[in-house]
């Protein structure tokens, strides 16, 4: 491995893959450095499993290449690969116990059995489950056979550890709990994991980096941060926290910031070193929490629209605002409490390092 990859465990490059002549990965290249916690996010069809079951063996790429550790694992079968897989099925044997289930993988290759074991209990306990090891899995919750299923595939101690949408099938509180179990579980044993979801908030909350694809290619990857606060592309911010995005035109640019006006008004922007030039068209994403809201204009910038109502869920209010274009500028706040009512007109801004320039490509 070259010295600039030091650190990097796995590496994907120029993958690509189609099945009948559909393209379905169209050149992902990635690094992962060991130890880390990498989500793989995205909606359903944009490629996201493809990759886990190519890393995984399970299928083979039409092109590029996957290296472990320096080492080109095109063409060798899983059990070639120090690398195992976490489905969200769980895919525990029912007539086993669970040492069973766990010792399945030992017993086969012949180790001794007082070191299957010594094995197979070290496992349960990383996991907490020590204390569970004679029952079968219908005796478990879901959250438990979940655990079961960790400690399975991390019996071999793999250098990676696959995950695909292990919490799928757990209602809201446990997938929460587990989210968190699941990242001090990674963090103890230092594993690299890579996960997919579709479900923006659990790569928020368990990723050291998250890398969102899009149509068989990678939209952007960055920490949860960078994500979250540094969109790229409308598609990401839209993705990714659901973002507002409005359109205008530039008619100032000064101490790294960018007027933009539109026919719902003028609004701020940073300009993050782009190139930019007056009378540029562009594009801001602002999240619904860092709009500001009002019955006046406040001097300088503001958007005009109309209150349509409000919803609450989850703690959080949900008031979509109709700009005068027919754009839906969403709001959001904590707790039920809100002074408009529908129909009444109001104005809405924001400071300037809240709203990113998207879909516009960055100085080299």
């Amino acid at each position: 491995m070259e010295k600039e990859d030091a650190g990097v465990i796995l590496e994907l490059r120029d993958i690509t893959k189609s099945y009948d002549n559909v393209s379905v990965l169209k050149g992902i290249t990635l690094s992962v450095r060991e130890g880390d916690f990498v989500t793989l996010l995205g909606s359903s069809g944009c490629g996201k499993t493809t990759i886990l079951r190519i890393i995984a063996g399970l299928t083979e790429p039409d092109g590029g290449q996957v290296l472990l550790e320096g080492r080109d694992m095109c063409g060798s079968p899983p059990e070639k690969r120090n690398v195992n897989t976490v489905f969200q099925s769980y895919a525990l044997f029912p007539h086993m116990t669970v040492f069973q289930n766990v010792a399945y993988a030992l017993k086969i290759r012949g180790v001794d059995k007082r070191e299957i074991e010594r094995r197979v209990m070290d496992s349960l306990a990383m996991v907490q489950m020590e204390g569970s090891a004679k029952k079968t899995p219908a005796m478990l919750s879901g959250g438990q056979r979940q655990r079961i299923a960790i400690a399975r595939s991390l019996i071999n101690r793999p250098k990676v550890l696959l995950l695909d949408e292990p919490l799928g099938a757990l209602d809201l509180q446990l997938r929460r709990q587990m989210q968190y179990e699941l990242k001090k579980l990674q963090k103890n044993l230092g594993t690299t994991f890579i996960y997919v979801t579709h479900d923006q908030e659990e790569a928020i909350n368990m990723s050291d980096r998250i890398v969102l694809l899009r149509d068989g290619r990678i939209e952007q990857q960055g920490t949860p941060n960078e994500i979250y606060d540094r969109p790229r592309t409308s598609y990401a911010a839209q993705f990714v926290g659901s973002a507002n995005v409005l359109h205008g035109d530039a008619v100032r640019i000064e101490d790294g910031r960018v007027l933009l006006r539109s026919m719902n008004g003028t609004m701020l922007a940073r300009t993050d070193a782009l190139p930019l030039r007056e009378g540029d068209a562009l594009t801001l994403a602002v999240r619904g929490e860092n709009i500001g809201i009002g019955r006046e204009p406040k001097e300088g910038t503001c958007v005009r629209g109309v209150v349509e109502g409000n919803t609450f869920a989850g703690g959080m209010l949900r008031i979509p605002v109709r700009l005068e274009d027919g754009t839906e500028v969403v709001i959001t706040r904590q707790g039920i409490h809100f002074d408009f009512a529908a129909g009444e007109t109001v104005y809405l801004d924001w400071p300037p390092e809240a709203a990113v320039l998207v879909d516009r490509e960055a100085k080299p």
